[in-house]
């Protein structure tokens, strides 16, 4: 297998308020066509930063070092020359700017000064606009290599898909638009023309739609508002608006028995409602006559006790609709209509193509996501962690890319849904041929999934080699830590021992070292360790690690009791 990516010799730092803090020293890994390389390490280790920094979304600067994909150097680097210039430029573009704003000003009082003022500072921004864009053109080509390639060839799958996911727009606007940036969505059904006229008509179908499919909650609104406007053409508003102000008691039961009689006839009651007019039958039997009316009486009053916040506000709207003039009424609502109307007609015109929708379809079912035609019309809130996380591999496999970078993709997810995940993305590689950077923490997920392992320790690449090798025979102290704390099930008359641990935590990346960042933590450490720091070298073919003492991990057995002796755990080793 031939290689896809190649990073060489990265080293990146941030800048801080305390100064640039060096996050990767040297970093050098690869990852060849449909391989699964597993990236892992304690958090602080580096693994994220070397994801961002490959696809280009991170904030930090680099120093030094090569990231190649495909043969095709990802890393634009501006000389330091054209830097400075560019920076001149920006400054006296902003000058330019303020003196023109000056020499506007300048002009009421002296109007040819002004304008001779305002022609050079014109002149002078120009100029240096122009030269920062000749200067910047490299940068600005690169760029938009790169925003080329994201999405494209390279996708990543975020560590949180809450935060990657855009909580306004639904499952099938975000998936729809990585196509739409790669060029790679169907061929439209509805031409733009067509799509326009059926954007113009929308509002009419939409009530047209509304008023087929919810009729009996239409009605009575519909009723009501006839009254009104009836009542306001022939002159009587005045005349109910006083009945409803001095009869307001008895207009509440009456409209409670309104809204029953509605209810009755066109609204259907569950069980519970029902229970409401059954009547005990020793009663009906001694009365009868009497068995309508009380029903009656019975459900109006139940009616009107659950629904009499319902009702004091029907009534409120009821009444401002009466007191406000037929005139202002209508022109209040027609107001609304002109409001409302434009923007459900632009909405409708930006809604996907039913070509897309499909094709959207499609790409949800290869990654298994169950009732694919419901779950393009929801929001990310209303899916599940596992949903979304498969919502977020399906975008990043819309465009088949050659490289798909996993940071951490099980994370937050439970045992079930993790291993869905896992089985998912190895299915995708070995159906399309991605090869996947698998970033993680979980030596599990490594096992699992990965043919080949890189271990990251402090911002360095301190082990790296096949599963067998690195999982098997392990021969950097950190990675034989690592395999250590992995808890163990206690055999049937073993005694119970502490969890096993590596002692301390990464270092600060401001913590300057001479010799291994490891040695702090290391039951193998010596003054070797602590004055040169050690080089990668091959221990075995394909097999390389950063260590002085290769030679006695050889025996992962003893190896491994050297992190559990309590000469090592009280020896007080000088852990951050």
């Amino acid at each position: 297998m031939s290689e896809l990516l190649e990073i060489d010799g990265l080293r990146v730092h941030f800048d801080t308020l305390d100064g640039p803090v060096e996050a990767l020293h040297s970093v050098s890994l690869s990852v060849k066509e449909g391989q699964i390389m597993g990236v892992v390490g304690e958090s602080g280790c580096g693994k994220s930063v070397t994801s961002l920094v490959t696809i280009g979304l991170a904030t930090c600067d680099v120093d030094e070092g090569s990231i190649k994909f495909e043969g095709d150097e990802l890393i634009q680097k501006t000389p330091e020359k054209t830097q400075k210039i560019l920076s001149v430029l920006k400054y006296s573009s902003s000058a330019f700017t303020i003196g023109l704003i000056l020499s506007l000003f300048w002009t009421f009082l002296e109007p040819i000064q002004g304008l001779q003022g305002s022609a050079i500072m014109l002149t002078g921004f120009i100029i240096c606009f122009i030269s920062a864009r000749i200067l910047d053109a490299p940068r600005s080509r690169h760029e938009k290599f790169m925003r080329s390639i994201r999405g494209n060839k390279i996708s990543m799958i975020f560590q949180e898909p809450m935060t990657a996911l855009n909580p306004l727009y639904t499952v099938e606007k975000q998936v729809a638009e990585v196509l739409k940036q790669h060029n790679r969505l169907d061929h439209a059904e509805i031409s733009r023309v067509l799509k326009f006229g059926k954007s113009i008509i929308s509002p009419a179908e939409m009530l047209v739609r509304f008023l087929r499919n919810d009729w009996k909650g239409v009605l009575p609104l519909v009723s009501v508002f006839t009254l009104i406007l009836i009542f306001h053409q022939t002159n009587n508003s005045s005349l109910i608006l006083g009945l409803i102000a001095n009869k307001y008691a008895a207009m509440i039961i009456a409209s409670a028995f309104v809204w029953l009689v509605f209810s009755t006839l066109f609204f259907d009651r569950d069980d519970e409602d029902r229970d409401l007019i059954k009547l005990d039958t020793t009663s009906t039997e001694e009365m009868p006559g009497s068995i309508g009316l009380l029903g009656n009486v019975r459900i109006i009053d139940d009616f009107t006790r659950a629904n009499y916040a319902l009702i004091v506000v029907s009534w409120l709207v009821i009444s401002i609709l009466l007191w406000i003039p037929f005139g202002v009424l209508m022109t209040i609502i027609f107001s609304v209509a002109i409001l409302a109307i434009p923007p459900i007609q632009i909405s409708n015109y930006f809604t996907l193509d039913t070509a897309h929708t499909r094709q959207v379809v499609r790409i949800l079912k290869d990654v298994r996501i169950p009732n694919p035609e419901a779950v393009v019309k929801m929001y990310p809130h209303e899916l599940s962690g596992g949903m979304r996380q498969r919502v977020m591999i399906a975008m990043m496999m819309a465009c088949e890319p050659k490289l798909l970078i996993a940071d951490e993709p099980t994370t937050a997810l439970d045992v079930t849904i993790q291993a869905q995940i896992l089985n998912l993305m190895k299915d995708l590689r070995d159906r399309e041929g991605t090869a996947i950077m698998m970033i993680t923490h979980d030596l599990g997920v490594i096992a699992e999934t990965c043919d080949a392992v890189t271990v990251m320790y402090a911002g360095s690449v301190v082990e790296t080699g096949s599963l067998k090798q690195v999982l098997g025979s392990p021969r950097m102290p950190y990675t034989i830590g690592l395999l250590h704390s992995i808890p163990r099930i206690k055999e049937a008359g073993e005694e119970r021992v502490d969890l096993p641990i590596i002692p301390g935590q990464v270092p600060d990346p401001n913590e300057k070292f001479d010799g291994c960042r490891f040695h702090p933590r290391c039951p193998f450490a010596d003054d070797l360790c602590r004055t040169k720091p050690p080089q990668m070298h091959e221990v075995a073919p394909g097999h390389f690690a950063a260590c002085h003492h290769t030679e006695v991990t050889d025996n992962l057995v003893v190896a491994q009791e050297a992190f559990s002796s309590e000469g090592f755990l009280q020896s007080g080793v000088n852990v951050q």
